[in-house]
């Protein structure tokens, strides 16, 4: 089977599936539903709001299984480790409270903190695996410790973005055992927020996300090396400059 995605292409798909994540959750939901007076929609208008923010929502399932991917195969071929994590960790510090004025409407809130945060205590706990020659009981450990830190710490992704940036690394060169337990810990993690196992759209199309994974050809592609550093928070802020400019008729 030929590998037709490149590093880059993959990053693309990720973007995309995010951005129209992020329309329907800040601009159509946060902006237009929950702000919108009663009488300004019809209940069938209403309905069909509510169904695009649910679908741009499950097409948004693409992109964090591909995000934790490419973290996995940045940290297999940086040459920095410590820059690497910097440019995370500073990247986060600044969208944190872009992120909170999109999800939360307000310029500081506790209740969740952004993805790069999420992906910077991924490559923590990689390299701490890395650094103990991958001895199973490290992993299982750090593993652990780095799933109950990110769901205490209420981290975009939680313990579902420790565990698969986890199995891609230690599972690099085995494709197909690779994306089978990828399927499992979706399976399981979304069985906490949806008794449809399976038949759970969520589900099936975070699986989605496999098929461009299991293609990577294992090539860079066009260097894209700042771009989504820069993009996560700019969209963010351009969303909700969006949201707040945009003027609901009262009736």
């Amino acid at each position: 089977m030929k590998q037709y995605f490149a590093g880059s292409t993959l990053k693309i798909v990720a973007v995309l599936s995010m951005l129209i994540d992020h329309i329907g959750q800040i601009i159509l939901k946060n902006g237009i539903v929950l702000n919108a007076p009663y009488s300004v929609f019809t209940d069938k208008e209403f309905a069909i709001l509510l169904s695009a923010v649910n679908i741009c929502h499950i097409i948004g399932r693409i992109a964090f299984p591909i995000f934790c991917f490419l973290l996995a195969e940045g940290f297999l071929h940086t040459h920095n480790i410590k820059r690497y994590m910097l440019n995370l960790g500073a990247f986060a510090i600044v969208s944190e409270p872009v992120y909170d004025l999109g999800f939360r409407g307000k310029l500081i809130s506790s209740e969740a903190q952004n993805v790069l945060f999420t992906l910077l205590l991924g490559l923590i706990v990689l390299a701490v695996i890395e650094k103990s020659r991958n001895n199973i009981w490290v992993i299982v450990i750090c593993t652990s410790d780095g799933a109950l830190l990110a769901r205490g710490c209420m981290l975009d992704g939680g313990y579902y973005g420790i565990l698969l940036v986890v199995v891609f690394y230690i599972l690099h060169d085995r494709k197909v055992i690779k994306c089978i337990a990828a399927i499992c810990i979706m399976f399981i993690c979304g069985l906490e927020f949806s008794p449809k196992g399976i038949l759970d759209p969520y589900f099936l199309t975070s699986a989605c996300s496999l098929i461009p994974i299991f293609l990577y050809n294992g090539k860079r592609g066009i260097n894209m090396k700042y771009f989504f550093y820069i993009f996560y928070p700019a969209h963010l802020l351009v969303l909700f400059v969006i949201t707040s400019l945009a003027v609901i008729p009262r009736l």
